[in-house]
């Protein structure tokens, strides 16, 4: 029989490590990112951020030409709740597909419907190797993770990508 799942009654406002947000941001080539949409006042990494009581889910995540996008660049950052991913990647897709640009940290779930339906074949995908530990906490985190990575212009597929090497 398997373990009882427990959705929804883990924390789930885990800060993302800081030295993995430096390896992303060298791997897309950008000194910064321009907006949080997951975030608190104490996690977040971009100057602008949509916290729970803003609801990214309902606000736009495309930014505007003459926003700061022209100074900050396009790529927004999200480390959302795991607890309920489908709303997340389903807005992450559609917002992609009016121009938005998402780098998205994920448990590698592959075999969940919100993988089938808004990843496989739409989203290129960076398995980490390399576990991350989040901020505060004392063990990596028990799972894999990737980095999808949302984009009006991305092309589909799946990498290994060793981000403990851009230290």
């Amino acid at each position: 029989m398997a373990p009882e799942q427990k959705p929804g009654r883990s924390r789930q406002d885990f800060g993302t490590p800081p030295e993995f947000l430096e390896a992303v941001k060298q791997r897309l080539c950008i000194p910064w990112f321009s907006f949080d949409l997951a975030a608190s006042t104490d996690n977040h990494v971009a100057d602008r951020w949509y916290d729970e009581q803003a609801n990214a889910l309902v606000q736009p995540w495309c930014l505007e030409p003459g926003d700061l996008a022209d100074m900050f660049g396009p790529w927004t950052w999200l480390n959302p709740p795991f607890a309920n991913l489908r709303p997340w990647v389903a807005k992450a897709w559609e917002e992609s597909q009016e121009g938005a640009y998402v780098a998205m940290l994920v448990p590698a779930a592959v075999g969940s419907n919100w993988w089938r339906d808004f990843v496989h074949r739409k989203v290129p995908v960076l398995f980490l190797n390399g576990r991350l530990t989040f901020v505060g906490e004392e063990n990596c985190y028990p799972k894999d993770l990737c980095l999808l990575l949302y984009s009006p212009w991305c092309v589909a597929g799946y990498e290994v990508w060793s981000w403990e090497d851009n230290k």
